[in-house]
């Protein structure tokens, strides 16, 4: 972060640590999902302590952007459904406009084997 150049006009990659104290215009959020964030290694439920951490993370996470902020979660990741992030549940829903498709999707075509 010592490198950062807030003039630049590129993108920066931050891990929700290294994001506090900095903002920036357009800010994107990835990965908001049960089980990764919280995180959870092996389906093992995380402590309290660990889950009041990646809450303020993910709190300060949201405060990073200046104008606009994008929160987005898979429906399903490496092959098994995913739920969107509890932490979801406590911004206000008046606040979210939510985008895609909230019914089930076509499964894909495959590719088929010649031989």
């Amino acid at each position: 972060m010592d490198a950062l150049d807030p003039r630049a006009e590129a993108v920066t990659l931050l891990t929700l640590h290294a994001a506090k104290g900095l903002e920036f215009p357009v800010v994107f959020l990835v990965g908001v999902e049960d089980g990764l964030l919280p995180l959870r290694f092996g389906g093992a439920a995380p402590s309290g302590d660990d889950v009041a951490e990646e809450r303020r993370l993910f709190f300060v996470g949201l405060t990073r952007a200046q104008d606009r902020l994008y929160i987005s979660h898979a429906r399903r990741r490496f092959d098994r459904d995913a739920a969107p992030s509890p932490f979801l549940a406590a911004i206000d829903p008046g606040l979210l406009e939510r985008r895609g498709e909230d019914g089930p999707r076509r499964p894909r075509d495959r590719q088929l084997r010649l031989l």
